[in-house]
């Protein structure tokens, strides 16, 4: 029987590409699934139902604060994956008064990128504008003469180095603590269709396979769905697969995600909260196995 599902992502930025593959490729279709996306998606759209599956870094957090949802498989092994660009002038970070960020997550990398050049955020006076999630306006505004420097993803920091701009490093260069991003249900959908979830994340299993074995029809991938993200022919596709496929991946490490849990309801002020409660893996399990 067919199912239609919707797909929850942040935005169409190349480091979601095996979402774009899985629809693209008909590999969802092959497991009886025909899948749509929604950008901007979070925690309460699982919960709600308004999303079927969410492809996040973020399910941790909302796990912590109360969300019923389960990561059912990996997305990608890779935290902090955004680059600091400065401006040319900018000799040290030090020197920095002015960072344009998209989100919280940004914030974290940034710390890490200023601690490995001895510089202490909290301390030290640089003024933060959040840019609502988007690069591309991150981008724009550095050209307006708006911040002396962005954390910006792919392809926008390649553009950014383009134009001059120094890349000075990245949150997962200098300091690891984020966690990678997976794929996150909710746990009434669970319940209610283990037999949608087994067969999305079968699916899944194979289109990250698919995304490392067929380059040339993934970049096309690429080029189809983030066009709109900057991605606008095949040499940026390829530098922006270049900088994330080799993290893509399905797996997920149980003691990473009970560290990862402890440290964020630490920093929350949550008690702390089991990993096995967060674990739903059986479904990936049985698709490890199968395409083994």
């Amino acid at each position: 029987m067919v199912s239609n599902v919707t797909i929850g992502a942040p935005r169409p930025a190349p480091s979601f590409t095996p979402v774009f593959v899985a629809i693209d490729r008909q590999l969802l279709a092959a497991e009886g699934l025909t899948a749509t996306i929604k950008y901007r998606a979070h925690a309460t759209d699982l919960v709600s139902g308004e999303v079927d599956f969410l492809a996040s870094g973020h399910g941790h957090v909302e796990f912590v604060k109360g969300s019923d949802i389960r990561i059912v498989c990996g997305h990608s092994t890779r935290g902090g994956a955004h680059v600091l660009v400065v401006r040319p002038e900018i000799d040290h970070v030090k020197n920095l008064k002015h960072v344009l960020v998209a989100a919280e997550e940004n914030v974290f990398e940034l710390r890490n990128i200023l601690a490995h050049y001895g510089v202490d955020l909290d301390s030290s006076g640089i003024k933060l504008t959040m840019i609502d999630g988007s690069h591309p306006k991150q981008f724009e505004a550095l050209q307006r003469g708006e911040g002396d420097g962005a954390t910006l993803g792919a392809p926008w920091w390649m553009y950014a180095v383009k134009e001059g701009y120094k890349n000075v490093g990245s949150g997962d260069e200098f300091g690891h603590g984020l966690p990678g991003s997976g794929i996150y249900v909710a746990a009434k959908k669970i319940k209610e269709n283990p037999d949608q979830v087994s067969r999305f994340v079968k699916a899944y299993v194979k289109t990250i396979k698919y995304c490392k074995e067929n380059i040339p029809e993934t970049l096309q991938t690429i080029m189809k769905y983030s066009a709109d993200w900057g991605v606008n022919n095949l040499e940026v596709a390829k530098m922006a697969y270049d900088s994330a496929a080799p993290y893509w991946n399905p797996s997920v490490d149980p003691t990473a995600i009970d560290r990862l849990l402890k440290v964020t309801s630490e920093k929350l002020g949550k008690p702390p909260v089991a990993a096995e409660k967060f674990l739903e893996l059986r479904f990936l399990q049985a698709a490890l196995q199968e395409t083994a």
